[in-house]
């Protein structure tokens, strides 16, 4: 157990459907983390692989089948050898609560009790979450509730898997820069950085920390993302790049964590001169998961049972 105090929590399983385990999608680490947190607290949780949604398919019958068949294929699902993520059996699923994120479409599993956990913008892969009226839903970041009724702050879930054994700062040398896409294909094309800066895209953990020790700028493109968060514990300046019609102070609103990164070039000194901060933050941030954690299970066992 994490803690002495008592764990409220409902008396059914959790399941979170994920797909496995992949270091390089911050989704995919969260998803697992949270079955990770949640057992620490003594709570019977299990992975679901992600499945294909069958919904199109009119015979429930036939939908079902395919559901389960689709649930038996992932043999091969994986999960990082450092966090406790057990496969959930297909019996069972049906008899808990499961937990979508919001690039699941609808309710593939077919379950009484669904929980969505928005860790980007409905739609934002193109995927249509189909959020059902009884769903109880959980963001990752406020900005990714925006436009949905009736969601309170109180809904915030977070997780991490802060990556400090690779990310520090080596002391080195710095020159020139670097830069992400990921999520920012947007800004891409329309925002210039420099020609020189070193692609990160596709790169391993390992290969990235290096090059954050070695540069003193990283361009990114990707609004909201945890290698900004890794470059500053590298000593890297971590600038993102504007989007269009996103003004700082609405960026900096939907960021929980606001020391340390600039929002353009403009904000650079006031990057670096708050980058302790910014780490400071990031403890205390890694501490409140176990709250963040407990207060989710509280309101699952309120409404759940």
């Amino acid at each position: 157990m994490l803690t002495s105090r008592k764990v409220e929590r409902p008396s059914l399983p959790i399941f979170v459907m994920c797909p496995s385990f992949d270091e390089n999608s911050g989704g995919i680490i969260v998803l697992h983390v949270l079955v990770d947190r949640m057992r620490m607290l003594g709570v019977e949780a299990y992975a679901v692989p992600y499945i294909k949604d069958y919904s199109d398919v009119r015979s429930r019958w036939l939908r079902a089948i395919k559901t389960w068949n689709g649930l038996r294929k992932h043999r091969n699902f994986k999960s990082h050898p450092s966090m406790d993520v057990p496969v959930a059996s297909g019996e069972c699923v049906g008899d808990g609560i499961i937990v979508y994120p919001e690039t699941v479409s609808g309710n593939p599993l077919g379950a009484r009790r669904v929980v969505r956990w928005l860790l980007n913008r409905p739609g934002f892969f193109g995927v249509d979450a189909r959020i059902g009226a009884d769903d109880e839903i959980f963001f990752y970041q406020e900005t990714f509730a925006q436009g949905i009724e009736g969601i309170s702050p109180s809904r915030l879930l977070q997780v991490r898997w802060l990556r400090d054994d690779i990310y520090r700062d080596l002391g080195r040398e710095r020159s020139g820069s670097c830069r992400m896409i990921r999520k920012g294909t947007a800004t891409a094309a329309q925002i210039p950085t420099p020609d020189d800066a070193i692609p990160l895209d596709g790169k391993s953990h390992a290969e990235i920390a290096e090059i954050f020790n070695t540069t003193e700028v990283f361009y990114c493109h990707d609004l909201y993302t945890m290698y900004a968060y890794y470059a500053v514990l590298c000593g890297c300046i971590p600038v993102v790049v504007p989007q269009p019609g996103l003004s700082s102070e609405d960026w900096h609103a939907g960021f929980e964590l606001k020391n340390g990164v600039a929002y353009g070039e403009e904000e650079m000194d006031w990057a670096r001169s708050t980058r302790k901060q910014l780490i400071a933050d990031m403890r205390q941030a890694k501490e409140r998961e176990l709250e963040n954690v407990m207060h989710f299970l509280a309101i699952l066992k309120e409404r759940f049972g």
